[in-house]
């Protein structure tokens, strides 16, 4: 690709983040997420918080899986399996962001069992199950548009929010939220890397529409998961 083509791509990628951010704000923003940043929540509503987040967390490896199997050229695949096999911790299953999470439960006396065993709230349910169908039967652009600027974008700046809120509790220490800090690391690499993918297919109008279209549709489920939080909070 030209650099005069690749300088009007990322435009079109400049253009499209700015556009989400309204949406995006909604989710930084969210009163579930300012409640977890300002320690309000005590003890069994942030479990709550915890069992719906498991659900979400536990389906997150398949969206990569669904979205990376339907590409068909290394290059654009190639930061969705790097995004993969850090989360099954680069081979070391200790590692692994899923056992990083269920480390996070257990410091809030979460067990395994429990959180198999989870009822997700249907707006849970629905986001995720969207997700995964967008990305197994959609097209790969509208997976990467939905992965990309509709969730790596922000999820370093969401993950800051959470971790730091966890931080005013007593009773976690750095160790336990472990999962939260590992992604803030990552995340902003993750993004980066999958723009550079996706840039040079970012070139026709049909391309540009899937991109946008893909990121849309993650940012109003992820808004829809947080009210759902929201509105069924117990004990509030």
């Amino acid at each position: 690709m030209d650099k005069g083509a690749e300088s009007v791509n990322m435009e079109f990628f400049t253009k499209l983040e700015t556009e989400l951010q309204e949406s995006i704000n909604k989710i930084l923003k969210h009163p579930f997420l300012r409640r977890i940043h300002d320690g309000w929540l005590n003890k069994s509503q942030l479990q709550y918080f915890v069992k719906q987040y498991s659900v979400y967390c536990r389906y997150f490896p398949r969206f990569l899986a669904a979205a990376a199997a339907n590409i068909t050229d290394d290059k654009t695949r190639m930061p969705i399996i790097e995004n993969l096999w850090e989360e099954h911790g680069e081979g070391k299953l200790a590692k692994s962001h899923r056992i990083l999470f269920d480390a996070f439960a257990a410091s809030l006396d979460i067990s395994g069992k429990e959180l198999d065993e989870a009822e997700p709230l249907p707006t849970t349910r629905i986001c995720c199950e969207n997700l995964i169908n967008l990305c197994h039967d959609g097209h790969f652009l509208e997976s990467l548009g939905a992965l990309g600027p509709g969730t790596e974008f922000f999820t370093n700046d969401e993950y800051t929010i959470i971790a730091e809120g966890l931080r005013k509790y007593d009773f976690l220490t750095e160790k336990d939220i472990e999962f939260w800090t590992v992604h803030i690391s990552l995340d902003e690499d993750h993004y980066s890397e999958m723009v550079e993918a996706i840039v040079p297919w970012a070139n026709t109008l049909e391309n540009r529409y899937l991109i946008k279209t893909g990121a849309k549709k993650a940012i109003d489920l992820e808004i829809l998961f947080w009210d759902g939080l929201e509105d069924n909070l117990p004990n509030r």
